[in-house]
């Protein structure tokens, strides 16, 4: 044990003996972790440094701004998030695009790695996973941190260039759910200025603020004062603390600082109630609140985190039981869940949700609110509280045991809301050692003390948001308050928690053998073949301490299915996974799992069917036996199949409504060319699943494991876990038949193809889709090919179309290739604009691919593309779930991912891409949908 550990440790002990034998110590601040360098700068600069080696020689430099959109005034609405923008448009020591530019040369890819957020009362910026290979990348970021907090530039001309982009943002962004929200903000925040604030902002104002309100606001709120900088990574904290002591220096502390204020939410003594309807909402859905006061930032003390602890344990025994009721007969609602929420900085609240059905929405608005009075008037039982507080302390175990295997980001979040929220930040051997002596004293008589007062009858807040259509009947606020006090004055009954204590797996009847072993087969794998015929990879690896992911494939699919059979057989495993296996619903399992972390389904794809999971080490025997109930007893329960079925027709029943889907089901049908087998999912593919077609169809595909190949990556030895292997996969069952996935015959269509339509929206926007589609060899190459290119237009369509033209939020771009059917390839670009500019820019996509046919990618967007592979690819190296991909091509289609991945990356060139991108956009197959909006009359 090092010193450090050992003063963490020791410390940890005294704190949790002064509670234990005082009886008091409550009020006692939370040390803030050992590991992580915290300090403050004579300017007021706040600073956190810390050294994590997860991903090796790389850092996360972040700049967390404690100010955002509440604070703008009237005149400002929405430049909060504007300068959030601008910050990328040229600082002191990086003009114009220099950050951008520079640190794609790196590999730190914009919208990947350099990004920012801003929220009501927060700006974040960040440039993540950068090289810490030389000393200049560091200083460099350093520098742009330090520019982000007192000298972004905020040129006129790129003032006005940015507002076009944030017309495009503000319209993509302008959908059913945000118009409700921004009907329904007057009621959860009455007399509140977060009434008034949604980020975003006020188009008028994008339109037309003066480039002076822009620059107010900044030198207002942008100082040092109400900054931190948080650097996280394999760095030297000595080295980085000095350099940001140093760095930092010149920017000046604030003379006579505006006070920064936190506004109230005020308390409401009857409910609030609201209810927002649109056009293009899909779902209802509804929000029950009861509000808390905040725990100030300077109060978060011990206390704070038992109480935290609390409030965790009551809103997961709150979910547990929500998701008990929706998987019984007639559910009040589709799904539903609880949580202990930060409303806003200075009000918490107890939080419920749920999608209500939309023929009976008052059927699911009682649902919920009695669910909550059922809590405040019965609580909880022990044995429910048992399950919770094991997988509190199961989580904290698993955190303690990947302690030094964390990503960077974990920590960086830790410091973030340690400057911005006050959140206690102790370190995770304090945090078990805390929970682990608290759980025992937290008895069940004080979770329902606390329940009850939590539940409460003043401060609550309801919303609605529902589609606006004929025939759908949304509830007025009227009939809201009427159901609150109906449920109220109802004789409710107290929950009972059934639970089996029954093992999963009582009896193995037939245990197999490995009947062949391969010792450091592939990519220093052990392969198994057992006398069942069933195929075992493992390959153990130390990336995870608690983590073994399995990934299971067997050749055939939904691809044996026909079109009569179709539906069922691509429902199959939900329908299997929502009821259970043997005699245990999905209800019971997970009870049964409480404090265990494994996680297994089967899956039915196109061309194969298996399973996808993961385990901690010591859950992997009960993995193996959930894969082995899911193989040989899914559970047949036709009533479940009813329950099921009816919330995902309700949860479908209004999505035509929404023009999204139009546009995504308008793709889907025209890249398949009208095929048949290729159904949107909406209700009348629903309608058609059949109970007994589905549940045939999956037993069929999982009656015969001999050809069944199952892959374990993680920290699994081979040898300890031979015998659970042989004992649960060597028992499957097999029919020694000999599957391959079916050719169909379906296939893109020939040509140039358009479909241009209208639809009426409530934003007027026109949403383009340019594919391109052929026949392409599938193969390594091939696909570091198709990964440059996706890289190389997303580069020449954020230059083009967003920057220059101001004419898209963003571009999506995806290069990708198959191997079945046939290999072939489609190429997907994608973005919502402006109908006046709709034509210019498609025409754009179009000259843009020309100039890379004609001339080769531009030197510099291929070796930014090339960098940022490159470091993909060595951080890849750590991830089990790379691997895994990696073993399954290699057993599945004979490829090999890894072994040669670096040079044949490093060799391609620019005529490389000019000859792949004649190959695939010169075979003429086109693709293009496009829906606008319908003028407005």
């Amino acid at each position: 044990m090092t010193i450090k550990k050992s003063i963490v440790l020791t410390f940890s002990m005294l704190v949790l003996a002064s509670i234990q034998v005082l009886g008091q110590g409550w009020n006692t601040p939370v040390p803030v972790d050992p590991n992580v360098r915290y300090g403050k700068l004579e300017n007021g600069l706040t600073y956190y440094v810390r050294k994590n080696t997860e991903p090796k020689q790389r850092a996360e430099f972040y700049i967390a701004q404690n100010v955002g959109a509440i604070l703008e005034e009237d005149s400002q609405n929405g430049l909060a998030h504007f300068l959030e923008h601008m910050a990328f448009n040229g600082t002191k020591n990086f003009p114009g695009k220099g950050i951008i530019n520079y640190f794609e040369t790196v590999g730190v890819k914009f919208g990947f790695n350099i990004n920012a957020f801003t929220s009501v009362d927060e700006t974040v910026y960040n440039l993540s996973d950068v090289p810490t290979t030389r000393e200049g990348i560091i200083d460099s970021a350093l520098l742009v941190l330090h520019d982000w907090s007192h000298f972004i530039s905020l040129l006129p001309e790129e003032i006005e260039s940015e507002r076009g982009v944030i017309r495009e943002e503000w319209r993509t962004g302008r959908n059913a759910e945000r118009r409700m929200y921004k009907q329904l903000m007057p009621v959860m925040y009455k007399g509140s200025k977060y009434a008034e604030r949604d980020v975003i902002g006020d188009i008028n104002v994008i339109n037309n603020f003066k480039h002076q309100e822009l620059v107010d606001y900044y030198n207002k709120w942008y100082r040092p004062d109400l900054q931190s900088i948080v650097v996280v990574g394999d760095i030297d904290v000595d080295q980085v603390e000095a350099k940001i002591k140093s760095l930092f220096a010149d920017i000046p502390a604030p003379v006579n600082p505006a006070p920064r204020p936190f506004y109230e939410l005020p308390d409401n003594d009857e409910p609030l109630v609201g209810v927002a309807t649109d056009p293009e909402a899909r779902n209802a859905i509804m929000y029950l609140y009861f509000k808390a006061p905040a725990t100030p930032k300077d109060a978060k003390n011990l206390g704070y985190l038992r109480t935290d602890m609390v409030n965790e344990l009551i809103s997961s025994m709150i979910s547990s039981r929500l998701n008990e009721l929706v998987q019984k007969p007639n559910p009040p609602f589709v799904f539903a869940a609880s949580g202990y929420v930060n409303l806003v900085r200075t009000k918490d609240a107890l939080a419920f949700y749920a999608a209500l059905r939309p023929d009976n929405m008052i059927d699911g608005v009682k649902g919920l609110i009695r669910e909550s009075e059922r809590v405040k008037q019965y609580g909880f039982n022990a044995t429910e509280l048992d399950r919770a507080k094991s997988d509190y302390l199961r989580s904290l175990e698993n955190q303690l045991k990947e302690k030094d295997k964390q990503k960077n980001e974990k920590y960086v979040w830790e410091c973030v809301d340690h400057f911005l929220k006050g959140e206690p930040m102790p370190g995770i051997e304090f945090e078990y050692m805390l929970a682990s002596q608290i759980m025992p004293t937290i008895k069940i008589e004080e979770i329902n003390a606390v329940a009850k007062q939590l539940v409460t009858d003043k401060n609550v807040i309801l919303t609605l948001m529902a589609p606006q259509k004929d025939g759908i009947t949304v509830p007025s606020q009227e009939q809201l308050l009427v159901a609150l006090k109906e449920v109220k004055a109802e004789n409710i009954e107290a929950y009972v928690d059934k639970v089996i204590t029954k093992p999963l797996v009582e009896k193995i009847e037939k245990p197999g053998k490995v009947k062949k072993e391969n010792a450091k087969n592939v990519f220093g794998t052990t392969e198994w073949i057992l006398s069942n015929g069933v195929k075992v990879i493992v390959k153990q690896t130390d990336f995870k301490e608690d983590q073994v992911v399995v990934d299971a494939f067997s050749a055939g699919g939904v691809s044996l299915a026909s079109i009569d059979e179709l539906p069922s057989a691509s429902m199959a495993t939900q329908i299997v996974t929502n009821a259970g296996v043997g005699e245990f619903t999905s209800t019971d399992l997970e009870k049964m799992l409480a404090g265990k972390m494994v996680n297994v389904r089967p899956v039915i794809a196109e061309s194969y069917e298996g399973f996808s999971g993961e385990a901690s080490p010591k859950d992997f025997e009960t993995l193996l036996q959930l894969i082995y109930l899911y193989m040989t007893a899914p559970r047949a329960d036709e009533e479940n199949f009813n329950t099921y079925m009816g919330r995902m027709k309700a949860f479908m029943a209004n999505a035509s409504s929404d023009p999204r889907m139009a546009f995504r089901d308008s793709i889907t049908v025209a890249l398949a060319n009208h095929n048949p087998r290729v159904m949107p999912m909406n209700l009348d593919y629903l309608n058609k699943v059949d109970y007994n077609k589905s549940i045939n169809f999956y037993k069929n595909r999982f009656a015969d494991a001999s050809d069944f190949t199952f892959i374990f990556t993680g920290n699994v030895s081979p040898v300890e876990i031979k015998p659970l292997v042989e004992k649960y996969l060597g028992a499957l069952p097999t029919v020694k038949r000999k599957d391959v996935a079916k050719d169909n015959g379906v296939r893109p269509p020939k040509g140039k193809v358009q479909n241009y339509f209208t639809k009426p929206m409530q934003t007027t926007k026109s949403s383009v889709f340019v594919g391109f589609t052929g026949e392409v060899e599938y193969n390594v190459m091939n696909d570091i090919l198709a990964d440059y290119l996706t890289s190389i237009l997303r580069n020449r369509y954020l230059e083009e179309i967003r920057e220059k033209e101001g004419g898209t939020y963003g571009v999506g771009v995806r290069v990708s290739l198959r191997k079945f059917p046939v290999n072939s390839f489609v190429v997907q670009i994608q973005f919502d604009t402006d109908p006046k500019l709709r034509d210019k820019l498609i025409g754009i996509v179009y000259s843009e691919i020309e100039k890379i046919k004609t001339n080769g990618p531009l030197a510099d967007d291929l070796n930014k593309s090339k960098e940022f592979m490159l470091k993909e690819y060595e951080q890849n190296q750590r991830e089990n779930s790379y691997w895994t991909n990696v073993i399954r091509a290699k057993y599945e289609d004979g490829l090999d991912f890894d072994s040669k991945y670096v040079e044949m990356v490093k060799a391609v060139d620019v005529n490389a891409i000019k000859e792949f991108a004649n190959k695939i956009f010169g075979q003429g197959n086109v693709v293009e949908v496009v829906m606008t909006s319908e003028e407005q009359k």
